[in-house]
C-alpha cells in the first residue's frame, strides 16, 4: 500500500515536526501536503511523514469486520457518535474559544446548544 491523495498524515520533518496535514497530490517521489493549522502547503518525502490513514486502511484489511468504539455496557449514558462536515472557518472559531477557555467540553457544549435550538423550534412549530 502507497501513499494516496486524500491520506491524513502526521509531518516528522524538522521544519514542522508533528504537524498533521493532508496529501494533495504527489510529484515524483515527493508529497505535497496541506498543514491543517495553517492550510500552508509543504513538498516533503514520504519518509518524513507517519501515514495515518495508511495505518487504517491496513487495519481494514486485516480486520474488516472489528467492532470500533467503546464495548457496549461501558457507557456512562446513551451517546451516539456522528461525524459531522463544518465549514472550516466556523471549526477554526470553535477550536479559538476552546484554547481560550470559553468551551471548556466539547460534547457537553454542543449537546446544548442543540437542545436549545431544538426547544426553539418546538416553541416555533407549536405557535404556528
Amino acid at each position: 500500500m502507497k501513499v494516496e491523495a486524500g491520506d491524513k498524515v502526521r509531518l516528522k520533518a524538522k521544519s514542522h515536526p508533528g504537524s498533521r496535514g493532508i496529501v494533495e497530490t504527489t510529484k515524483g517521489d515527493k508529497l505535497v501536503v496541506r498543514l491543517e493549522d495553517s492550510d500552508q502547503r509543504v513538498l516533503v518525502v514520504p519518509e518524513e511523514v507517519t501515514n495515518l490513514s495508511l495505518a487504517a486502511r491496513k487495519a481494514w484489511v486485516s480486520m474488516p469486520n472489528r467492532h470500533v468504539g467503546r464495548p457496549k455496557g461501558m457507557r456512562f449514558c446513551d451517546r451516539v457518535s456522528v461525524t459531522l462536515r463544518i465549514d472550516r472557518d466556523l471549526w477554526e472559531q470553535f477550536r479559538l474559544k476552546e484554547s481560550t477557555g470559553l468551551i471548556d467540553d466539547r460534547t457537553a457544549t454542543i449537546n446544548r446548544w442543540l437542545r436549545e435550538k431544538l426547544t426553539e423550534l418546538d416553541r416555533m412549530e407549536r405557535q404556528s
